[in-house]
């Protein structure tokens, strides 16, 4: 079976190299390798000719910058492939990452896989992990919740192996939407019956200052978020009691995220992400299984936002 693996690429001359080795290198042979251009100012575009040189599996797409939803959206369009599989292009896999995230496929019948990850710093060396390796096939609703719940994995695009059939019904990454990982991965896999899961961490996350959780807040964080919550609502009744329950703990954590970015300035906006808050506190709060942060904030948030922001401020002293 060919794997098409979509590359979205936007100013990473620094880290370009490291991911299309990893990914030039697969032990699983039979991939096209896809790579968006989208509108890089550095040299991306300059790496990403030597390297399809060199590797005749490598297609170019070339376009103005639109985002990174445009630029996978583009990607699946030309992609051939029965699977697909998305990477950040500061990121990078071991060389056997397609080939374990097929053989999860195929081993369980299913048509989603996930594995795990390990997250590093710029600049520093991610660890190898040698835990023992496991794997579990999960119906829908038990992997709803778990994601939700933020506990064995989140809803991030990479790290996911998708058959292409999840996406006929014109399920797409929305464009011009931050976040856009959220909105999309629990639909595709509200369209499977299970999936299977591995904890190998062979995908290696890498985080910078410049990535969108890095970056100093702008109104399309907060339009965005809005946006998600509203979408998450609207689908909140095709999801089980249990589902629901979990969800409901995503949106008020994700409420919680953006509010602690939103400068006091801004009074509407955090009017907003406070009602969404207050609204479904109470629940989360009874829910044992919340992270504990969350259930914290919420506790605090009945004393004003004063208190979640000192929370906030402390956790982050601690780090």
């Amino acid at each position: 079976m060919k794997i098409s693996i979509i590359i979205p690429v936007y100013n990473v001359e620094n880290y370009l190299a490291e991911c299309l080795n990893s990914v030039v290198n697969q032990t699983y042979r039979d991939i096209e390798i896809i790579i968006v251009n989208d509108g890089s100012t550095d040299n991306s575009f300059s790496i990403i000719q030597q390297y399809q040189l060199h590797d005749e599996r490598i297609k170019i797409i070339n376009q103005e910058n639109q985002g990174l939803s445009a630029a996978r959206n583009a990607g699946m369009k030309v992609a051939s492939g029965d699977y697909l599989w998305f990477i950040d292009s500061d990121d990078y896999v071991t060389d056997g990452y397609v080939e374990y995230l097929y053989k999860l496929i195929k081993e369980s019948g299913v048509r989603l896989s996930v594995s795990s990850h390990q997250t590093f710093e710029d600049g520093s060396s991610a660890e190898i992990c040698t835990s023992p390796l496991s794997v579990e096939i999960m119906h829908t609703n038990e992997a709803l919740t778990s994601m939700f719940y933020q506990q064995i994995f989140d809803t991030s695009a990479w790290a996911k192996m998708y058959h292409r059939s999840l996406f006929s019904d014109g399920i797409r990454y929305p464009k011009g939407w931050l976040y856009e990982d959220l909105p999309t991965t629990y639909r595709l896999m509200m369209e499977c019956d299970y999936i299977a899961y591995g904890n190998y961490r062979s995908y290696f996350y890498r985080i910078r200052n410049t990535s969108i959780e890095g970056a100093p807040f702008r109104p399309l964080k907060y339009e965005s978020c809005i946006k998600i919550i509203r979408q998450l609502e609207a689908d909140h009744r095709k999801m089980s009691k249990g589902v629901r329950r979990a969800l409901n703990c995503r949106i008020v954590s994700f409420a919680f995220h953006i509010l602690l970015e939103t400068p006091r300035k801004e009074k509407e906006m955090r009017r907003n992400l406070l009602d969404i808050i207050r609204q479904k506190r109470i629940c989360v709060l009874l829910d044992k299984r919340t992270r504990q942060k969350t259930r914290i904030a919420c506790f605090l948030s009945f004393g004003g936002i004063w208190l979640v922001n000192l929370f906030a401020n402390y956790g982050k002293s601690r780090k």
